[in-house]
């Protein structure tokens, strides 16, 4: 996944966490454009997305909610589901629907809804000082640990006021530019998970044996048991066979492609097939035993989604380019999310 600003925000961060610990927490740092290609190996990792105790993330319902208004998801605004991304990070206790599914890039790119921003869904309540208390309570961190754990909860602070800052100014109505939109969104949000990586790292590097199995172990057995099973929320990663067969149906019978676009409509078919499979082979089993673990995980979930939809974009882009305009027209009309 290309990345932005890799090098601004990691000499932002550095003066962020050299700040005294009450300026290190809720730092804002706004988007940063000097972009360079950047791609991690990711080790096969898989996560469950949870949105439990009421400390770090939004209420669910809340966020089932978000996800269900198309244009205001995560996939527009990231904001809506980072509380929730950190609460799974470092508490994973039970699944809840990851929201940059297949069936929510679609429902998101054909959907209704006025093109201006919504200011509340450009950053959502978020503490990062829950998470340090509840860190800090569980290990009795040494001096040396807690100044490296209040860096961890700088640079949470600085990756929610990231994303604040990168939201859109305004949402495109045609669904190619916005499924561009998309594409962008889901780089700031890498950008922002990005941040907290090396502070993560350090801190858990800094552990001692006693330590890390405080903070590794879940609190009762009824959690250990449900950490340890395997999840099964594939409906919310990739697309099953019913769910690529309707998205392309939809299209079929607004558009009715002549006999000339069909090899350009086939390329469409492909891409909803390709995107469909990459994010099914990183759809969750169980849970990586390390918050660190747990975030790349994440960052490999995103990048599968960002290949998914820029797949998917284009196609859509090249099929419409053959399109007369009244199959333009019925083409960006479409509304996916009213067809569920």
């Amino acid at each position: 996944m290309r990345k932005i600003g890799a090098y601004v925000a990691i000499a932002a961060l550095a003066a962020v966490v050299a700040a005294p610990p009450a300026a290190a927490f809720g730092i804002s740092l706004g988007p940063f454009h000097i972009g360079f290609p950047f791609y991690r190996h990711y080790h096969r990792h898989h996560l469950y997305m949870r949105a439990t105790p009421n400390d770090v993330a939004l209420p669910e319902r809340q966020q089932q909610s978000a996800q269900q208004q198309g244009v205001t998801s995560a996939l527009i605004y990231p904001s809506v589901a980072l509380p929730a991304i950190f609460q799974n990070i470092f508490w994973p206790a039970s699944s809840s629907p990851w929201q940059f599914g297949y069936q929510a890039i679609f429902t998101t790119a054909f959907a209704k809804a006025p093109p201006a921003q919504d200011p509340h869904l450009c950053q959502q309540p978020f503490d990062p000082n829950a998470i340090v208390g509840r860190i800090s309570a569980g290990i009795s961190p040494t001096a040396d640990q807690s100044q490296l754990l209040q860096r961890l909860g700088g640079a949470l602070g600085a990756a929610s006021g990231f994303l604040a800052k990168s939201c859109p100014a305004e949402i495109p109505s045609q669904p190619v530019a916005r499924l561009q939109l998309m594409e962008s969104q889901i780089e700031e949000l890498a950008m922002a998970l990005d941040i907290v990586r090396q502070p993560l790292q350090d801190f858990e590097n800094s552990l001692s044996r006693r330590q890390q199995a405080r903070y590794l172990t879940p609190a009762t057995p009824a959690a250990s048991s449900r950490q340890n099973a395997p999840i099964n929320i594939a409906a919310g990663c990739g697309g099953t066979a019913d769910a690529i067969n309707s998205s392309i149906d939809q299209i079929d019978q607004s558009v009715q492609p002549t006999a000339e676009q069909q090899d350009a409509f086939g390329d469409v078919k492909h891409a909803f097939g390709k995107a469909a499979s990459d994010l099914e082979g990183h759809c969750p089993t169980v849970v990586p035993p390390t918050a660190l673990g747990r975030l790349e995980t994440t960052e490999a979930r995103l990048d599968s989604t960002w290949r998914a939809v820029l797949s998917i974009q284009v196609a859509l882009a090249n099929f419409e380019t053959k399109l007369s305009d009244d199959q333009k027209g019925r083409f960006d009309a479409m509304d996916f999310a009213a067809a569920r």
